[in-house]
């Protein structure tokens, strides 16, 4: 039986050949043992339009898994309640890292290209909460989820004609 989805030697070759070459660039990937989660960009020419890829390694090969335009918790295996959880997003101007948080315990990452992506493996399903960025040097507060709907409304607004 022939395989529908390919499988490559690295995860570096499954995560670039997600999408087509021209149309996409990696802004990070996180690796836990035989799970690995992308976000790409797959709108190079306008405003970004941030997209996660799960892989998986089988046999000592790796493959494309579940993608979502947005972040949230996914299954590592069929047959386990355990996942990842992911946040992902634009940062705030001259942010270097990120603070996740999640039943009192803390996370950080970098943040890079003016994106983070935070990864949380082997958790039950749960959701994380950005609580902070690292902005020259201050942690500052990170917007509450409906303060950041709130803010995108009002751009939408802007955009509409009077």
């Amino acid at each position: 039986m022939e395989r529908v989805i390919p499988e490559f030697a690295t995860l570096d070759e499954a995560v670039r050949n997600s999408f087509p070459m021209d149309s996409y660039r990696i802004l990070g990937v996180r690796e836990h043992g035989d799970a690995a989660v992308a976000l790409f960009d797959t709108r190079r020419s306008a405003e970004p339009y941030l997209y996660e890829v799960h892989y998986q390694r089988q046999n000592g090969q790796w493959s494309e898994g579940s993608s979502s335009n947005g972040a949230g918790w996914h299954r590592l295996e069929l047959d386990s309640d355990l996942g990842v959880a992911t946040a992902w997003g634009e940062a705030p101007a001259g942010a270097d890292r990120v603070r996740a948080e999640l039943g009192g315990q803390v996370l950080e990452e970098p943040v890079a290209n003016g994106v983070y992506l935070v990864a949380w493996w082997d958790l039950p399903p749960s959701t994380l909460q950005v609580s902070a960025f690292r902005v020259k040097g201050e942690w500052v507060r990170a917007p509450t989820m409906q303060e950041q709907l709130q803010a995108q409304r009002e751009a939408w607004l802007r955009t509409r004609p009077s």
